[in-house]
């Protein structure tokens, strides 16, 4: 495993090179077999990247074939992605519910200037929280609709509870599920406020479409501290292309975001463009901390995404800047946003206890 991701990762960071103009020499595949190295494809995001500098990156023609495979095979749901996410932006827009579209075909534009130069996925969309409850009829009044166990409702505590304390919930979707935030993060002090992010937004092309989305170093530094983008190269490969970009660097990064681009550069590199400070920063970051990435970086998909709170905590306390964050820690800890999705109480008399009842039974069965 530890040969098949270190070859992919010669292979990515080579991709990136070429990408920004500079000559690469073909990266042979040594001892990694072709079905190891196209797993490693997979597991992290990346035929797009690697297909389209196939050529320079000198692939032998089974590698060749099976990327063009997967492409075709993506193509569909690419295409079912772009509408959907125009459809979901639109509606609220059309409602007067400002929003803004992120990740997904949005930062591809904005990083490449090419809708398809990353996969399919959900859409994120980001409004004020006091639109969340708005948006929210919208959605499931046009067919998105969440999970059957926790189909909430403004009018519940849980709504409540997870409006305040959590930051995003999923609707699914027959074409694309949508993410719906009213913050970039849980913790109020690892983002710029919502309004802001608004404010400052910028547009992009999709599907023929001008849609809003995050300005380029608002998206570098919600890439940069989100925590669980170590586990896809995917991610850290938009993180590179952002950084192409010297302004993004004009505010002071914090810790999360300094590690996660000493991340990037032992995988993916990092342009030119980093500043000398900023490289500085990044070499006084721990090789413990280099380590984690790496495991996460090698582990199943379904192995980390079963971490759960733990995770959650020790994230959080990496991102504390204010008394808020630390309240933020606690209600994690004690009764995180996703334990109250079960409980259908309207008021706290009833949700609580419920809540903490339903949660202790997850920690036996644990």
């Amino acid at each position: 495993m530890s040969a098949a991701l270190d070859l992919l990762c010669r292979l990515v960071s080579g991709a990136l090179e070429a990408e920004e103009g500079h000559a690469v020499d073909p990266v042979p595949l040594g001892d990694v077999t072709a079905r190891d190295l196209l797993d490693g494809v997979r597991r992290h995001r990346v035929p797009e990247l690697l297909r389209s500098r196939a050529g320079e990156l000198g692939l032998p023609g089974e590698v060749v074939r099976v990327l063009d495979a997967m492409l075709a095979g993506s193509r569909q749901r690419h295409l079912v992605h772009t509408f959907e996410t125009v459809r979901a932006w639109r509606l609220l827009d059309a409602a007067g519910v400002e929003s803004l579209v992120f990740k997904g075909i949005a930062l591809s534009v904005l990083t490449t200037g090419r809708p398809d130069a990353r996969g399919a996925g959900d859409v994120d969309l980001l409004v004020r929280p006091e639109a969340a409850a708005e948006a929210h009829r919208l959605l499931t009044g046009s067919g998105w609709a969440l999970h059957e166990q926790g189909r909430i409702e403004p009018e519940m505590w849980a709504w409540r509870h997870v409006q305040r304390w959590g930051h995003t919930l999923t609707y699914l979707g027959a074409g694309a599920d949508v993410d719906l935030h009213w913050r970039l993060d849980a913790m109020p002090g690892a983002q710029p406020e919502t309004p802001d992010l608004l404010a400052r937004a910028t547009t992009v092309a999709v599907g023929g479409t001008q849609v809003p989305t995050l300005a380029p170093a608002d998206a570098f530094r919600h890439l940069a501290g989100h925590r669980e983008g170590w586990i896809w190269l995917r991610t850290l490969v938009d993180l590179r292309r952002l950084a192409r970009d010297p302004a993004v660097f004009a505010q002071e990064l914090p810790g999360p975001a300094l590690t996660s681009l000493a991340a990037a550069r032992a995988t993916v590199g990092l342009p030119a463009t980093v500043p000398d400070r900023v490289l500085a920063a990044i070499d006084r970051i721990p090789d413990a901390a280099l380590a984690r990435a790496r495991a996460h970086h090698e582990l199943p998909i379904a192995v980390f995404g079963g971490a759960g709170t733990a995770r959650e905590v020790r994230n959080g306390m990496a991102a504390v800047r204010r008394p808020r964050d630390l309240q933020q820690v606690a209600v994690t800890l004690v009764l995180p946003p996703h334990a109250a999705l079960p409980v259908r109480s309207a008021t706290a008399w009833g949700g609580v206890p419920r809540a903490f009842a339903l949660r202790a039974q997850r920690l036996v069965r644990r």
